[in-house]
């Protein structure tokens, strides 16, 4: 009787340590989706125009250079 009380016990508490890792994952799971589209509105469109000035610069950059050559 005993055994059987603990094993219920076991499983009881299997059950809702399964049940708080799910909470967490999914909490982790919709904080990184929030963090992700604040990134594609908030920062990725900064960062576009670095890349682009950046490109800009190193073509003017490479066709300076190309006139150089002989």
């Amino acid at each position: 009787m005993g055994r059987v009380m603990i094993d219920d016990l076991k499983a009881t508490l299997r059950r809702l340590g399964d049940a708080q890792v799910r909470l967490w994952a999914g909490m982790a799971f919709m904080v990184l989706a929030m963090a992700s589209i604040q990134y594609d509105e908030n920062i990725a469109p900064g960062v576009g125009r670095i890349s682009e000035a950046w490109n800009s610069a190193t073509s003017d950059l490479g066709r300076t250079l190309a006139s150089f050559t002989l």
